[in-house]
């Protein structure tokens, strides 16, 4: 089983006011951290200004911790909701520069300003594959944890963008996951498991995309592990507490 660990990047200011001192302490603990995962994971990756709140990318990022993190792999989500065809392609091109392994299209929550440029991840990466950057980077989407009707417009879209692979949001289901991976063998996709740790610090992120983990909170190493031999490869996240996600990668590992 492959597995990845997620992190998020330091907000780029607080209180609205930007503060270098603090955005170095903030790199400083993403690089540690960077440096612990070594041990228990295969990669790391790097999102792209959650919540729709100002972080430094995740690609940027990606370059301050590439010394950090030896030999893991490194990817990065990539918004779409506030890029337009010349910022995808920079941030693309930013990508090659850092070594980064491969980019997750993804929407992303709507900008805090409310400004969308309304591009659609598969849109984007049709759009990356076309100007060549598939050569040098492995380029995925996001995908639901549960599909509700394979022949939906919005799933259609994604297999017709042919990703190298499906990222899925947070899972609370191997029955779910198992539907997902058949999907995408059929069209030659391969797919990553996201599962959140189970922790009180977690919990509010649980609720605010409507996780309910009650079916793999008693064991989670084992649902990380059933779910890895579904899919062959695992996202680990726990945004609320490092401790816990880091925890659980022991246990794995």
């Amino acid at each position: 089983m492959k597995i990845a660990y997620e992190l998020n990047p330091p907000r780029i200011a607080d209180d609205g006011r930007f503060d270098h001192r603090r955005l170095e302490k903030g790199m400083e603990v993403l690089r540690k951290r960077t440096s612990l995962l070594k041990r228990h994971a295969g990669g790391v990756h790097l999102t792209d200004s959650v919540l729709g709140v100002p972080r430094v990318s995740g690609v940027a990022a990606a370059a301050h911790i590439r010394k950090a993190a030896g030999g893991l792999k490194i990817s990065c989500s990539l918004r779409t909701s506030d890029r337009n065809v010349i910022t995808l392609s920079q941030a693309a091109v930013d990508a090659v520069m850092a070594d980064v392994d491969s980019l997750l299209l993804l929407m992303g929550d709507a900008p805090t300003d409310g400004r969308a440029s309304g591009l659609k991840p598969s849109q984007a990466l049709s759009m990356l594959r076309n100007q060549g950057f598939d050569r040098k980077l492995k380029l995925d989407l996001s995908f639901p944890a549960k599909i509700t009707d394979r022949s939906s417009p919005a799933i259609q879209a994604k297999l017709a963008a042919r990703p190298r692979a499906f990222v899925t949001q947070s899972i609370s289901s191997l029955f779910d996951l198992a539907e997902i991976v058949d999907l995408a063998k059929q069209n030659g996709i391969k797919v990553t498991a996201c599962i959140m740790a189970p922790s009180e610090k977690n919990a509010q992120s649980a609720r605010m995309i409507g996780l309910d983990w009650s079916g793999y909170e008693k064991e989670p190493a084992e649902f990380v592990k059933k779910a890895g031999r579904i899919a062959g490869s695992v996202l680990l996240t726990s945004p609320g507490s490092f401790k816990a996600g880091l925890q659980l990668l022991k246990e794995l590992s």
